[in-house]
């Protein structure tokens, strides 16, 4: 038997993962809450039982991936190569087994580019620009020898957005198989 709470639980990822689908394919502005709680077979009442608007759904799933990018780069000082390559397996293993992952991945790089939704989005954003806090792990890399010379920023950019890419097509392709780790971590390998 399912407790209160675990219903409870079900139902609000229920509306998060509804709300997902539409935000990735029709946009934050182009989805209202009634086609949220229409899509998710519940009243719109009952919807905001659970969130009180569609900006607290779309926050909430920013925080969500928000947390799937608090990466440890002290740890990654250490050893850079591994590291990385230890996250892009990870990443890669989200991607294959969940949609949810891949979509999560549309959604945090559209909320990078809509700053006029949500402060609080913003505010959490800012503090998780990838591709600026790969820079010192690109330095060490380049300094032990195990990464390419060039432009930590630039070679940061490109092992990111090769991610980022990989994950829309998946999002939109799931049956496509997915990359080795190899070939993404060769991006940055010497």
């Amino acid at each position: 038997m399912v407790s209160k709470q675990e219903q409870y639980n079900q139902r609000r990822l229920q509306i998060l993962q509804t709300a997902l689908d539409l935000f990735v394919a029709r946009g934050y502005y182009g989805t209202s809450t009634r086609e949220i709680s229409k899509a998710a077979g519940i009243s719109s009442g009952l919807m905001f039982h659970y969130f009180t608007s569609k900006q607290h759904i779309y926050e909430e799933l920013i925080m969500i991936g928000c947390q799937r990018m608090d990466i440890d780069f002290a740890a990654a000082m250490k050893q850079p190569l591994p590291f990385l390559q230890a996250l892009v397996e990870e990443l890669l293993s989200m991607l294959e087994q969940s949609t949810f992952s891949a979509k999560m991945f549309i959604l945090m790089e559209n909320a990078f580019f809509q700053r006029d939704i949500s402060e609080k989005v913003n505010k959490l954003l800012d503090a998780r620009n990838i591709v600026e806090l790969s820079k010192d792990v690109i330095v060490q890399g380049q300094q032990l020898g195990q990464f390419k010379d060039g432009d930590p920023i630039a070679l940061s950019l490109t092992f990111w957005n090769s991610i980022q890419g990989i994950a829309q097509h998946l999002a939109l392709q799931p049956q496509h198989p997915k990359p080795q780790a190899a070939w993404i971590i060769d991006i940055l390998r010497k």
